[in-house]
């Protein structure tokens, strides 16, 4: 049995999200938009590079997307029963129970609404760089970020259709540039690429904890093409695989990628050391020319817009498909009726994000040091936490004859990549200041706020009765 998510009340109240908007490429690009390959490049993977375990950070990435690829089974088990546009909600409420899919719900709708806001923040900050790079003119960040912002809001307004051409621009300039880095590099320093940073040697030696956090935060979101099913042509075959071909795509450019740094330098652990927030910038200096450092940050400003786009589209989603559940305000489920958008939920999510960035802008605040910590560390914990559900959830469900599938789908890979995702949260909890950056007492504190949503999300489910949750099924 297929759930569409479509109950008749729920059309009547809050109506459908409009068909057909989106395709295969359109939902690999809004992921590939959302994991922002180039600013992972520039922070995740050369902290690794110079914290972690350096050049064999290349050999950890393609265990972490064997990982990934063994979690994407029974991921995709669960959207040939499941089509929602709350994908964790109704995924981890399909084994689980409609209690602990509310409770998931909230939790990503938290995680990507602080995403949303922080990418908007970055987003200013990078392309104020790039302007007072480029044209000597200095402005706010927030300045910026107020364009990026009204550009966000104008893309969720008119829908994936157009939002996915723009992350498309977007994700190819990235792919142009990481690709025009590394042939340089090749070219110029052909004796640094060795196959020595896939040897257990280079892969186990210095803080593998560090570099496996970094790994997965490096693909965190790419399982959320399942956000745009209700969408989507023919969902259940475009979603299974947007998600192997996102997995993919972006398995090969971070690879290749943070290869082409280990490459550039003969000590590249103690380049990167020095300060990994330059490694990327300066090996396009050395390599391609001074003329690039500029057009580098004004790329990465361009990378965090595309994922501002699409963790507000990730989080719009959310809030729709909790009002139509009716957790959320009713009135959050409302579709334009031209544009066939969640519009209302679209605006609800503009607000928050000023809500989160009016105060560091007031204040002066600087918001890569003092927001993006935070988020950055709320977001990694919220998503391991949820793939870790979905594991729990498909096997559950196949242990009480929800599911189908073979077994190795629906009990063995769910078990491999759920320790394999619990020991990594593990890491990260016990790593926390080193994943955010921070040592900030308020910082370390902010984990608190996932639980809480989580609770929330109970509570609500419990308060609304059953009646009202007929979006997800019983466990």
């Amino acid at each position: 049995m297929t759930l569409q998510d479509q109950s008749v009340a729920g059309q009547a109240r809050a109506g459908q999200l409009r068909k057909g908007t989106i395709g295969v490429f359109g939902m690999v690009f809004m992921v590939i938009a959302a994991t922002a390959p180039l600013t992972a490049m520039a922070s995740n993977m050369s902290l690794s590079l110079g914290f972690g375990v350096g050049a064999g950070s290349v050999g950890l990435l393609l265990l972490t997307g064997a990982l990934l690829a063994v979690f994407a089974v029974g991921y995709v088990v669960l959207t040939r029963y499941v089509t929602n546009a709350g994908a964790y909600y109704a995924f981890i409420g399909f084994g689980l129970g409609r209690e602990t899919g509310a409770a998931a719900a909230f939790v990503a709708t938290l995680a990507y609404n602080l995403a949303a806001g922080g990418m908007i923040a970055a987003t200013g900050y990078f392309a104020d760089i790039a302007v007072t790079s480029y044209l000597g003119v200095d402005l706010p960040w927030y300045a910026y970020g107020a364009v990026a912002l009204v550009i966000t809001f104008f893309l969720g307004l008119r829908g994936v259709e157009m939002a996915q051409r723009v992350t498309s621009v977007i994700s190819v300039a990235q792919f142009g540039i990481i690709l025009l880095l590394g042939l340089a590099i090749l070219v110029g320093r052909p004796g640094g690429w060795s196959l020595s940073v896939l040897s257990p040697g280079e892969m186990f030696s210095g803080n593998v904890a560090m570099t496996l956090v970094f790994c997965l935060l490096c693909f965190g979101g790419f399982e959320a093409t399942a956000i745009y099913g209700e969408e989507a042509h023919a969902p259940r075959r475009a979603i299974r695989v947007a998600t192997y071909l996102g997995l993919a795509l972006l398995v090969v450019v971070f690879a290749f990628s943070t290869w082409s740094l280990a490459a550039a330098y003969g000590d590249v652990k103690s380049a990167a050391g020095e300060d990994p927030g330059s490694l990327v910038f300066r090996a396009a200096n050395l390599y391609l020319g001074e003329w690039s450092g500029p057009l580098f940050s004004a790329l990465v400003a361009f990378s965090f817009l595309a994922a501002a786009v699409a963790f507000h589209n990730m989080s719009t989603r959310y809030m729709f498909a909790l009002g139509r559940a009716r957790l959320l305000p009713v009135f959050l489920a409302r579709v334009h009726d031209r544009h066939g958008t969640p519009y209302l939920s679209t605006y609800v999510q503009v607000a928050i994000t000023l809500v989160m960035l009016v105060p560091f802008a007031a204040s002066g605040a600087d918001p890569i040091v003092n927001l993006f910590p935070a988020v950055s560390g709320i977001t990694s914990l919220s998503l391991l936490t949820l793939m870790l559900g979905c594991c729990v959830s498909v096997a559950v469900a196949a242990l009480r004859g929800k599911v189908t599938e073979r077994w190795w789908e629906t009990v063995l890979a769910p078990a491999v990549a759920g320790s394999g995702v619990l020991a990594i949260t593990v890491i990260v909890v016990a790593n926390y200041q080193a994943v955010t950056g921070s040592d900030s007492p308020l910082v370390a504190l902010m984990p608190a706020l996932p639980v809480l949503a989580a609770l929330y999300g109970v509570l609500v489910s419990r308060r609304r009765g059953q009646a009202l949750l007929d979006d997800v099924p019983a466990a």
